[in-house]
């Protein structure tokens, strides 16, 4: 993220965002994320987010168990080369008979052609063993996993990248790889052209797809609730690019952002839906950014913590003045100036006589100001994160803020919660896509998109803590809703 100063102008633009579009187990995340609606809110009618931590962390969640207790053993129904024994071994087997059903199935609907299996045989490799066909070296399965099309052959790391996936995140990020590459065995077989980056983000597409299958019931091995999906995409973005990979590198398998975009496309709409990727549809909606600056290369793309609300609250002001004006046909008023405070101290701010204790961050509608924790909060998310993570929370208020001055609030906590994620999303396509030339104030740097998908996924809410923010999953719709099809999306 970088300063963009503006011109000296009055003209403005309509704000009609339309996409042209790791979490490395995230630790030490938040204690508490509230929204306080004001003076005209009871204090226990306040919206809060919590967790049982009493240090004020968030706790790394238990991986996930999704394969089914009753599964059946799969292990001896699949001839794996190689092989470990234990659950991974049982994950990766299970993963392989239910992806090879599933398309058994969905092949012939999506083509009109039966399906052939993959033939050329599964690989599970070791340091120590043979390499599997088509790897020239180690440094080519090593934490890794592939298919082949010259041999019809999957493979993968079973030392290092399936063992730590599932030890991070469970078993759905497990299968999850495993359907990853089978999208590029369905290529193969309906002769798919393009990039790298086009063919790896419509293996993601057919992915989703493949959990779209298991969320209606239709596998007999896993199953998926918005916790399992949580971790399943923590693990899935972990292997996207490094920020300021360009989407013409020949290994290109997009951001965090477009991985995600891809597989939520397949997993709402399904196999159909990945059929029209191609160069001409995957490119211009691609968020990949490469470091223009050598300074902002060094920085990893991340401003100073300083300078970060001061730029924001900037560019945010002149985003929510002309949506309301050109959008909503009303006159924005600007929030008072935020309010910092030592979140370690409890020393939070008053709201309209509601009880503030304990809170991290929320915004007031009495003062019309947003608070927000300069001690804990904040820097926990810029030091685990970068920038445009703690850009995207405060965003989020200023999308609280918006709702109540547009008078588009649902009534509901989190029906609002996740409507400001979208509209931040909205923000955060126009900072891309520049569309403010005369007043805007930021320019996103590589990686932003990325973080922000990446703090909304750690920040879900679960059931244990009355689910008002949304899972991380949903959070991440929400904002991807926002970032492809602009604010007044976000009310439908």
């Amino acid at each position: 993220m970088a300063p963009t100063p503006p011109k000296k102008s009055s003209a403005g633009k309509i704000i009609a965002i339309i996409g042209g579009l790791l979490v490395v187990a995230i630790i030490a995340l938040i204690a508490v994320v509230v929204i306080a609606r004001g003076s005209d809110t009871k204090a226990d009618d306040v919206t809060v987010r919590t967790n049982e931590d009493t240090d004020g962390r968030a706790p790394q969640p238990e991986p996930d168990k999704s394969m089914k207790e009753d599964a059946p053993d799969a292990t001896g129904a699949v001839d794996i080369v190689g092989p470990t024994s234990g659950v991974e071994n049982q994950i990766a087997s299970a993963a392989i008979v239910d992806i090879e059903a599933y398309w058994a199935e969905e092949f012939p609907v999506l083509t009109g052609a039966d399906y052939e299996p993959v033939s050329g045989g599964f690989f599970s490799w070791s340091p120590d063993e043979e390499l599997p066909p088509c790897a020239e070296s180690s440094d080519g399965i090593a934490g890794n996993a592939f298919y082949c099309g010259d041999g019809d052959v999957v493979a993968w790391d079973d030392t290092g990248l399936i063992p730590d996936l599932y030890q991070k995140y469970g078993d759905l990020s497990v299968a999850t790889v495993f359907a990853h590459e089978w999208g590029h065995a369905i290529q193969a077989r309906i002769g798919a052209q393009g990039s790298t980056v086009t063919l790896e983000q419509q293996a993601d597409c057919f992915a989703g797809s493949w959990v779209k299958n298991v969320q209606e019931n239709g596998s007999d091995y896993f199953v998926v609730d918005g916790p399992a999906l949580d971790q399943a995409l923590a693990g899935f973005i972990e292997i996207a690019d490094a920020p300021g990979t360009s989407a013409l590198d020949e290994n290109a398998h997009g951001s965090a952002f477009d991985r995600i975009n891809s597989f939520q496309e397949g997993l709402t709409d399904g196999a159909d839906a990945c059929l029209n990727y191609s160069d001409e549809t995957v490119g211009p909606r691609l968020v990949q950014l490469e470091f223009e600056t050598q300074e902002d290369l060094d920085s990893g793309g991340n401003a100073a913590y300083a300078d970060i609300l001061e730029w924001t609250t900037l560019d945010l002001e002149d985003y929510w003045s002309i949506v309301a004006d050109q959008v909503y046909g009303t006159t924005w008023t600007p929030l008072s100036a935020a309010v910092p405070f030592d979140g370690t101290e409890d020393d939070t701010p008053e709201c309209g006589g509601s009880d503030t204790s304990g809170y991290t961050l929320f915004y007031c509608v009495d003062g019309a100001f947003v608070a927000y924790d300069d001690i804990g909060l904040f820097p926990e998310v810029y030091d685990a994160l970068g920038d445009f993570a703690v850009a995207a929370l405060y965003g989020s208020q200023y999308s609280l803020a918006a709702q109540d001055q547009l008078g588009i609030a649902p009534k509901d906590a989190r029906d609002q919660n996740l409507m400001a994620d979208c509209m931040t999303g909205s923000w955060a396509a126009s900072v891309f896509l520049q569309n403010r030339p005369d007043t805007g104030s930021l320019s996103l740097s590589p990686g932003d998109f990325d973080e922000a998908v990446k703090v909304l996924l750690a920040l879900g809410s679960t059931e244990d803590d009355g689910g008002t923010q949304g899972t991380g999953f949903e959070r991440v719709s929400a904002f991807r809703t926002g970032v492809l099809n602009g604010v007044s999306a976000c009310e439908q």
